[in-house]
């Protein structure tokens, strides 16, 4: 008996979104994606009832990846709930938890205690954040926390809404969405810029501009976006789209059928983009920490500027350069980051593979559950888990390595939408890509579903 069966009472009331009952149609799964997805961009424009538009957001750099929008209802975005994955994998994983996710009742109360947990977060974060940022005093800061926890709660339901009933999660539509609206904002936008009226937002209308006037401009001062940053999004966008392609196939065959052959891909990027997910979320939940401790006078975890730019401490390494030129003035902070990120894609990518039954032991028990078989071997698991104990391990390992070390140095070019946001939408849309081919193929041949 799992410590975690003492919250089994609690689940009852949990919000939770029904399982469908029945085949949902390639069209309805399209609806409730884009519905959701139109409600989750409202949410993100309604600001916080007792705010100020003043308030500094000290989660900038991360709050695109986190689906979030300072000052708004989605202040929080997805960081309670990927925070609550983190702690429940890291203490299922490190056999803290005595929980066996391989039962139907396991999976069930660790999906409740994650919710639990999220919860919890929703309402911690949100408090955290509105004390740290100093949002709102008195009666006032609980009504700014308990508006940012709601919001945090709806976006756990929504992501429910989207995996049972529409494509892919809430949480990777959510960061798609987010980063391709930042992408195209800074790209294209013909408004003007708050900061500097005569110039425009978009990076390809105030080029256009420049060029039409004689003196065309590839980088602009400032924040402001420059073609060179579209040169490098578009530059990086290529990169991983190549690299999500690569994988290696395990050639099988159907033991009951002779002739009947297939392969099994591992893709390079194995785990997916879940370990650079799970590291924003860890690096912004480490820069949150460290600001609220230096309101309190607390600076071991590190300081920060009057622009909420941390500037010593841990929290100055997990904090890329956004630039070349910053690049060139901080190349050891640089290197620092990247290491650290790499080290970190790497642990949660063998992590993730673990607790998500993707090792070669599982995989293997899978194939051979299904009939399948490698070609030239009698049909034994054990032959499937040697020959798949090539490839799994050390494609996970390299894997993580590639997403972080792609993540950081995107991040470094000052990629619109921020290097680890273009990483993972572009991984984002391409598996969705692939989902809808697969659903569809699934509406033309039923029987193939």
């Amino acid at each position: 008996m799992s410590k975690l069966e003492i919250f089994s009472p609690l689940y009852r009331f949990l919000p939770e979104v029904s399982v469908p009952k029945r085949h949902i149609p390639f069209k309805e799964k399209i609806t409730w994606s884009a519905v959701i997805l139109s409600i989750y961009f409202a949410l993100s424009q309604i600001p916080l009832y007792g705010v100020s538009e003043k308030v500094m957001d000290w989660l900038s750099g991360y709050r695109v990846v986190l689906a979030g929008n300072s000052g708004t209802i989605l202040t929080l975005g997805i960081g309670p709930i990927v925070t609550a994955g983190i702690i429940m994998q890291l203490l299922v994983g490190s056999d803290i938890l005595d929980l066996d996710l391989t039962t139907h009742k396991g999976k069930e109360i660790f999906q409740g205690t994650q919710k639990l947990l999220a919860i919890f977060l929703c309402f911690f974060e949100a408090f955290a954040m509105a004390k740290g940022e100093n949002m709102a005093q008195g009666a006032m800061l609980l009504i700014v926390t308990i508006q940012m926890a709601v919001g945090g709660i709806l976006v756990m339901i929504m992501d429910e809404v989207v995996t049972k009933w529409g494509f892919g999660s809430g949480i990777s539509l959510f960061i798609a969405g987010r980063v391709s609206a930042q992408v195209l904002w800074k790209a294209f936008s013909f408004l003007p810029s708050e900061t500097s009226p005569d110039q425009l937002i978009g990076a390809v209308p105030a080029f256009i501009k420049s060029f039409i006037n004689g003196n065309p401009e590839w980088t602009r001062p400032g924040l402001l976006p420059g073609m060179d940053q579209v040169f490098f999004t578009v530059v990086v966008f290529l990169i991983i789209v190549y690299i999500e392609s690569i994988r290696v196939e395990i050639p099988l065959s159907y033991g009951k059928f002779k002739g009947i052959r297939g392969r099994y891909p591992i893709k390079f990027i194995y785990a997916s983009n879940i370990p650079m997910i799970l590291t924003v979320a860890m690096f912004s939940n480490i820069k949150l920490l460290a600001h609220i401790l230096n309101t309190r006078g607390i600076t071991w975890l590190g300081t920060f500027d009057s622009r909420g730019n941390a500037v010593s401490g841990i929290v100055d390494y997990i904090q890329p350069p956004y630039s070349l030129y910053a690049l060139s003035q901080e190349p050891f902070k640089a290197l620092v980051y990247l290491i650290i990120v790499i080290l970190l894609c790497i642990f949660f990518a063998v992590l993730w593979v673990e607790l998500t039954q993707m090792g070669p032991e599982a995989v293997a028990k899978k194939l051979e559950r299904s009939g399948m078989q490698i070609p030239g071997f009698r049909k034994d698991p054990r032959v499937l888990r040697k020959v798949l104990s090539r490839y799994i391990p050390q494609v996970t390992v390299m894997g993580g390595a590639a997403v972080g070390l792609i993540a950081a140095v995107a991040n470094f070019t000052g990629a619109l939408g921020t290097g680890t946001g273009i990483l993972l939408t572009v991984g984002i849309l391409y598996r969705l890509y692939e989902e809808l081919m697969r659903e569809q193929m699934g509406e033309m041949f039923p029987a193939l579903r």
